[in-house]
């Protein structure tokens, strides 16, 4: 990258932490940060009391307890706890995870994917990945409730956990220096944003039609082929 390149990635980096859907994804991203923390002091805390108290039963049936074994039981109830509190509970999302994500869960962790893609895209695209973070946090009330075997739900879960991650990782998979320009006026960047932008309109779409109770509409309408012949294949084939 150029000295002029890291300039601009710098002030666009910075024009991007300011903008209000940036601030909002910050402030989700912290939220779950600490809601998951909890959940694990909360796991470690049981898993210690657990086996603290079964090797404490099993010490008096068997006739065990000295000062070693109470030892034993404080190391091994140190170390189950510590290991609750370190192991991931939900590991991180992959684009192969997204696909099976329980639809209520699709859009955090498709937000929580998309952040851990910002270096591997081009500065303006994270700035609609911003975008995107904020339609899914609209959509994600909209799923708690909706039946995953509804066609709705499927066609949901294409966009956000299949279609969307096929274009980002499309964009990736061509090569550096064929990203910027493609000879046609088509280059892979530019095929990446149209795509993006494609696909926060449609998530857009499903969030009102979601909310006015229009299944059968969004079951029906636009089977995302803009995105998927005009965006993803035509990034692959670059």
């Amino acid at each position: 990258m150029s000295k002029s390149e890291r300039i601009m990635a710098q002030a666009d980096e910075l024009l991007r932490r300011v903008s209000p859907a940036a601030r909002d994804l910050a402030k989700r991203q912290r939220r779950r940060r600490q809601q998951e923390l909890v959940k694990r002091v909360r796991r470690a805390v049981i898993a210690a009391v657990v086996a603290f108290l079964a090797m404490a039963l099993a010490g008096g049936i068997l006739s065990l307890f000295s000062d070693g074994w109470l030892l034993m039981m404080i190391l091994v109830t140190a170390v189950l706890a510590f290991g609750f509190l370190v192991f991931p509970g939900s590991g991180e999302p992959t684009s192969e995870r997204l696909a099976e994500a329980e639809l209520p869960a699709l859009p955090a962790r498709t937000e929580q994917w998309l952040a851990s893609q910002r270096l591997a895209l081009p500065p303006p695209a994270a700035r609609q990945l911003d975008t995107i973070a904020t339609r899914l946090e609209e959509l994600r009330p909209q799923l708690a409730n909706l039946d995953p075997r509804e066609p709705a739900a499927v066609e949901v879960r294409r966009l956000v956990g299949v279609e969307l991650p096929e274009l980002v990782e499309g964009y990736k998979r061509v090569p550096d220096h064929l990203r910027k320009d493609s000879g046609d006026g088509r280059s892979p960047e530019k095929q990446l944003m149209e795509g993006l932008d494609i696909v926060e309109n449609e998530i857009q779409r499903m969030t009102r039609q979601l909310a006015a109770g229009e299944l059968d509409a969004l079951a029906t309408q636009g089977k995302f082929l803009e995105l998927k012949y005009r965006g993803d294949s035509e990034l692959s084939d670059s």
